[in-house]
């Protein structure tokens, strides 16, 4: 019988959500929004997508640099609920990566970070985050990068992982899957365990 992601998903971040900013999940995910906050350039007065926003912390990290009008998805309803509390200056939604609950062409910038790995079927969400990105948008991806023991984990998540773990994919799978979408590459790097991606919808 096949996992149902988005559920194990739901139920694991519904459950660590108010302990989530103090948790080892959370801290390993402070790296990938601190790589983005660090490389990622954003258009005067864009309107911003963050997908897998959990408790909202990226775009409030954001907002130091950037002035843009900032919409935080999540699966989990509890991280939602405190991410809305938490930064009442932007709006949080409860919703699933593989049908996004937003008109097309609403976005000019889309950020996934460390949430990939979660999307049952990464062909559906860059369909999605084509279908929602304006011409000439930007879809950002920071995931976890594992050189070395790669397959292992992935036979790991898929036999244990009680989380929504789907599976990790290396720099080249990444890429194609872009490519494949439609996306226009602008950069594709590697840094330590995060490998990072900013590609452009076509116009």
């Amino acid at each position: 019988m096949s996992k149902n992601y988005e559920k194990l998903s739901e139920t694991y971040y519904n459950r660590l959500a108010k302990k989530f900013d103090r948790s080892f999940d959370g801290f390993l995910s402070g790296f990938f929004k601190r790589y983005i906050l660090k490389n990622l350039e954003l258009p005067e007065h864009a309107n911003v997508l963050d997908v897998g926003s959990a408790t909202g912390c990226l775009l409030k990290m954001l907002a130091s640099k950037y002035q843009f009008e900032g919409i935080g998805l999540d699966i989990s309803s509890q991280m939602t609920e405190i991410a809305q509390k938490q930064y009442p200056e932007f709006s949080f939604v409860t919703g699933s990566a593989m049908q996004l609950p937003f008109e097309g062409q609403s976005f000019d910038v889309l950020i996934c970070s460390a949430s990939f790995h979660h999307f049952p079927n990464p062909e559906t969400f860059l369909r999605e985050a084509e279908r929602v990105l304006k011409p000439g948008g930007k879809l950002v991806i920071a995931e976890i990068r594992m050189p070395i023991f790669h397959g292992l984990y992935n036979q790991y998540i898929h036999r244990f992982s009680k989380e929504g773990d789907v599976k990790v994919y290396t720099f080249d799978e990444l890429m194609r899957l872009l490519e494949t979408a439609d996306f226009v590459l602008i950069k594709g790097r590697k840094h330590l365990q995060i490998q990072y991606f900013e590609a452009y919808k076509k116009a």
